[in-house]
């Protein structure tokens, strides 16, 4: 769906935009697979450099306005995908259930959903406004792209996936409508490079100003194929840095030490926020770069984001898996055991818990991506990590796997059980037994409180066709 505001263009932005569209497509592959906390910061400070240093008027302007143009033909990109993705939607929900146009218009809202997320990594949005933004239109990509797997396989769309993609619908509308008013705006002069300049404490006035951009309130089924738990945070501060502030100095010799194939480390500035960071460009032997986060506080990897060499693989997954294990173990996370993996092209990505006392504590994961080709560790994030980490004292309760199991309906034919920290509402964290099943044409987690029995939670597994779940 074309809005009527994208014909009120200049025909020069127009002819900027398509040459940077071009661009755009080219780098697609590789840069979705970056993470978009970094890009907000980078195209900060690098204005913020162009502008600050002592060069001459005339030249500071013409890159302001290129900058600019930069922005705005990014932005009108965005309005493009998320327009379509509006209409691709709206054609899905009134469609006939489990039909083959029904499918084409998910899979064409997915393409949509993951062209506006390359858009807005590319736009100077905050740090902390970047990563929600990122992940609403991340999680309506991958829940269409479920929804349409199973209607390939002979499924249909259920009332309460309807219900869902009606709420995903609205919310995309809202957005539109936001898109669109801002799209005015700057056709009355509005400037996003200027805006973004405008910090707010660890936000910008462009930021603020999208701040609808992100929709918390979509309820989208639990899905394993981004790992059980991968985004726990159980609470809302830092419980797992307690140590001094390290200099910027000490961080680079810490990232040098831990990440030990760096051929180039070059600073690029700090962030203050929830986390406060040293953030670098890392180069490596194989000539991937790699954009690090390290936290001020006692100076661990927080977050890499990079895209991996694309090719023949070199190492298989078991050597992809030792590496990850090995990079967590460098940067602190003892015991670890990877509780979830799954390739993607050249790259396996890997969700790793540490254990203690025999009980896998979900709510300390972290993710790692290593890539097959250079063999390197071009992801991680652990946030959540050391968002929750701290000291626990756990009891492994009274209830056995066996009684755990038995409580599992007869239906279901049992797979597997352990015992798990499980983060759960109202922000609780739980010992359970964890009991895997088969059942219903699915799999399923089914979550017992290892004290009293009481059934805690229940996730059912959707997969998709090259994912696999590694127990």
């Amino acid at each position: 769906m074309k809005n009527d505001i994208l014909d009120t263009r200049s025909s020069s932005l127009a002819s900027h935009r398509e040459e940077n569209n071009t661009k755009i497509v080219k780098k697609k592959n590789r840069a979705i697979t970056a993470l978009s906390i970094t890009t907000g910061i980078l195209a900060l400070s690098t204005t913020g450099l162009a502008i600050g240093f002592a060069i001459a008027d005339d030249k500071a302007m013409q890159y302001h306005d290129s900058l600019e143009n930069v922005y705005q033909s990014n932005f009108y990109s965005l309005i493009d995908s998320v327009n379509n993705l509006e209409n691709k939607l709206s054609k899905t929900i009134s469609a006939s259930s489990g039909s083959s146009y029904q499918r084409k218009m998910l899979l064409e809202a997915s393409q949509n959903a993951s062209e506006a997320e390359i858009s807005i990594a590319s736009l100077p949005m905050s740090q902390n406004d970047i990563q929600d933004t990122v992940k609403m239109v991340n999680q309506i990509s991958g829940y269409t792209t479920i929804l349409a797997d199973n209607l390939a396989n002979g499924g249909s769309l259920s009332e309460d996936e309807i219900s869902t993609l009606t709420t995903v619908h609205e919310s995309v509308v809202d957005l539109q409508n936001q898109l669109n008013e801002f799209a005015r705006k700057m056709n009355n002069g509005y400037s996003i490079l200027d805006a973004s300049l405008d910090i707010n404490a660890d936000s910008n006035e462009f930021s603020l100003s999208l701040a609808s951009l992100k929709n918390n309130d979509i309820e989208y089924p639990t899905m394993i194929y981004d790992g059980p738990f991968s985004d726990s945070v159980v609470n809302s501060k830092v419980k797992g840095l307690n140590g001094e502030k390290i200099s910027e100095q000490q961080a680079r010799e810490k990232l040098d030490a831990i990440y030990k194939d760096a051929v180039k480390i070059e600073y690029q500035g700090e962030t203050n926020g929830k986390f406060s960071t040293f953030n670098y460009r890392v180069t490596n032997s194989s000539e991937e770069e790699l954009y690090v986060q390290m936290s001020m506080i006692e100076g661990h990897v927080l977050t890499i984001s990079g895209a991996g060499e694309d090719g023949q693989s070199t190492i298989d997954f078991d050597s992809a898996k030792n590496i990850a294990l090995e990079f967590a173990k460098d940067n602190g996370v003892e015991n670890g055991e990877v509780v979830w993996s799954d390739t993607i092209k050249e790259d396996v990505y890997f969700n790793i818990a540490p254990k203690e006392n025999g009980i896998i504590l979900y709510p300390d994961l972290v993710k790692v991506k290593v890539n097959l080709v250079s063999g390197s560790v071009v992801g991680y994030d652990a946030t959540s990590y050391f968002t929750n980490h701290t000291d626990r004292s756990l009891s492994k309760g009274s209830i056995s796997l066996n009684e755990a199991e038995a409580k599992v309906p007869s239906r279901f034919a049992i797979l597997q059980s352990r015992l798990v920290l499980s983060p759960l509402d109202y922000n609780r964290e739980v010992v359970c037994v964890e009991v895997e099943a088969q059942g219903e044409g699915s799999t399923y987690y089914f979550y017992y409180n290892a004290s009293d029995g009481t059934l805690e939670n229940v996730l059912k597994i959707i997969q998709t066709d090259d994912g696999n779940l590694l127990m």
